[in-house]
């Protein structure tokens, strides 16, 4: 078998199989460790015993090829001092050591033989200091990406020199960084305006008056009639600022009219937003598909009226409004009525209803086209839109039961191509007659019709929607039920689905007949129990689940009962 078709066949195993089917023989050992298999090397998916011998062996040997090098989870503290390593590895573009234990010393030898990095990932490595950020300025013009989250050891000092080496930067993601407050600093990135993605979550020196600087710029011309600077809109697709506790109202006004081409904008746990902030700033970003304003309690249904409304609403695909106690039914209804194309809506801790998850089921029939099967197999249904709503104490069993019964649901269709032939007979006592002109205007027998063509016979077809809906839910045994309930679904199982669909809206009504006669009728506390017991025979729990799950339950309709 030539040596091409043999490497073929092992590129299709795992890369720790490869690694063990080197020991075979000083053959196989040639073909496991040729450089066309390790053009890709991710040690994240390696098992815990795999030996760091055996991965500085590929360094070594497929050096040249290698591409894309993660070492995350392998031990290797000591076998950077094997001679020739840097150099093996010349050709990578991408390199990860987020995570990873590693001295200084080795960082900068790894770094020194590296000139085509494009994305370098120091995300959680200590060893990473400001003197690893002057060795990438120094030998990585190229590069494209830089991950330094949660780097103790390095500041925007460090940064500042990447920033003026390196023109193709577009990713910076710099989360628990500090030095953000440093106004030079911000001036270089507002005048290099090449930042497509920046991430500064948890970054409380981050400022006002610097997140001004980075988007307006420091002492720019302003505009006599608006009052607003007249700057160049920035390039930032991506931008994060959770948790920065530096920010405010004030800074985040800066964004309106500067940051068109957003798509992505986090800006959860920021106090001091209010309404005519973000009221302002939707209307500015035209291609804004993912919206986080978790833990904005300051916010009102106002917003999300000005979301719906906003030349937006038909990208967005992502909203979070977590924790924002002021939202209601009335701000969701307008949002899930407006954008059609939403994919997930989180909405824990809200004043919503049972309201909201109707107009949720209403939006995915309206944007789901049902998908007619051509044959017996059924089509897997995909999830068109998840839902999240913890510690939503308005939402009852009726709401849910509604979305579920969506999914489950079950649809005859006709699907009638072109018009079959069709002959029009009865039958007397003549035999089979065909004209009905022919036929006796006296006689009380009515004409029947048969299609002639095979094919019509199979004209009737079920489709169901391609797309469901998704739940998640504070309470544990209803999310239980739910998420068996979508695995039936998502196979395609809809008889099972309804089911126990079916199961459980027994055991409800079940549960709050008995929670109505306060637990004393002995004709209540049977059906309750039956309900109970045909549930988990459904969900195919065991005795002992049985007990834990009517505990729970009743925990559960004690929880809602004082609601």
């Amino acid at each position: 078998m030539p040596p091409e078709v043999k490497i073929k066949i092992i590129a299709y195993l795992d890369p720790w199989d490869i690694i063990r089917c080197s020991r075979v023989s000083r053959g196989w050992h040639q073909l496991c460790y040729d450089g066309q298999l390790w053009s890709i090397l991710d040690t994240a998916g390696f098992s815990k015993g795999v030996p760091a011998e055996a991965v500085m062996t590929i360094m070594t040997k497929a050096g040249p090829f290698m591409r894309d090098l993660n070492l995350r989870g392998v031990k290797m503290r000591d076998c950077w001092n094997i001679r020739g390593l840097p150099e093996a590895c010349e050709n990578l573009k991408r390199l990860s050591l987020g995570g990873y234990k590693v001295h200084r010393t080795a960082i900068r030898s790894f770094l020194n033989a590296k000139n085509r990095l494009v994305h370098i990932d120091f995300s959680g490595l200590a060893a990473a200091t400001n003197r690893a950020m002057e060795m990438i300025a120094v030998h990585c013009h190229e590069l494209q990406r830089l991950d330094i989250s949660r780097c103790s050891n390095i500041n925007t000092c460090g940064l500042q020199k990447v920033i003026a080496a390196c023109p193709d930067l577009r990713d910076i993601r710099a989360d628990k960084v500090s030095g953000w407050g440093n106004i030079e600093f911000m001036q270089q990135l507002f005048l290099g305006n090449n930042l497509e993605r920046l991430i500064l979550k948890s970054c409380d020196t981050l400022t006002d008056e610097s997140l001004a600087v980075l988007i307006e710029g420091n002492e720019s011309e302003v505009n006599s009639s608006t009052g607003t600077p007249i700057v160049p809109p920035r390039k930032l697709k991506h931008l994060d600022l959770s948790r920065c506790r530096g920010i405010s109202g004030r800074g985040v006004r800066a964004l309106v009219n500067n940051i068109p081409k957003i798509e992505c904008l986090r800006l959860s746990d920021c106090h001091g937003i209010s309404d005519d902030t973000l009221t302002q700033l939707v209307q500015t970003t035209p291609v804004l598909a993912h919206l986080d304003l978790e833990k904005l309690d300051a916010l009102t249904n106002a917003v999300l009226h000005s979301l719906a409304n906003s030349p937006c609403a038909k990208r967005l695909r992502h909203v979070n409004i977590s924790d924002c106690e002021s939202m209601g039914d009335s701000g969701i209804l307008t949002l899930l009525g407006a954008c059609r194309g939403l994919r997930s809506l989180e909405m824990d801790n809200t004043h919503i209803t049972d309201l909201s998850l109707v107009a949720a089921v209403d939006l995915v029939r309206q944007r789901t086209s049902h998908t007619i099967h051509t044959d017996r197999i059924p089509l897997r249904p995909a999830i068109g839109l998840f839902l999240k709503f913890y510690d939503c104490s308005h939402v009852t069993w009726g709401g849910i039961c509604e979305i579920l019964s969506h999914n489950a649901r079950a649809i005859t269709t006709i699907k009638v191509p072109q018009l079959p032939r069709v002959e029009r007979y009865f039958r007397g006592s003549s035999g089979l007659v065909t004209d009905l002109s022919s036929y006796p205007t006296t006689s009380n027998k009515s004409p029947s019709f048969r299609s002639t063509d095979p094919s019509a016979r199979n004209a009737c077809q079920c489709a169901c929607p391609a797309h469901t809906i998704a739940i998640s839910m504070s309470f544990y045994t209803s999310q239980q039920v739910v998420e068996e309930h979508t695995e039936r679904v998502l196979r395609s199982d809809l008889l099972a689905a309804q089911l126990l669909e079916r199961r459980w809206a027994e055991f409800e009504i079940a549960q709050e007949e008995l929670d109505a006669g306060g637990g004393r009728g002995r004709l209540q506390r049977r059906r309750a129990w039956e309900a109970q017991m045909n549930l988990t025979h459904e969900m195919g729990l065991s005795i002992g689940a049985s007990t834990k799950l009517w505990r729970k339950l009743t925990e559960y309709s004690d929880r809602c009962a004082t609601m």
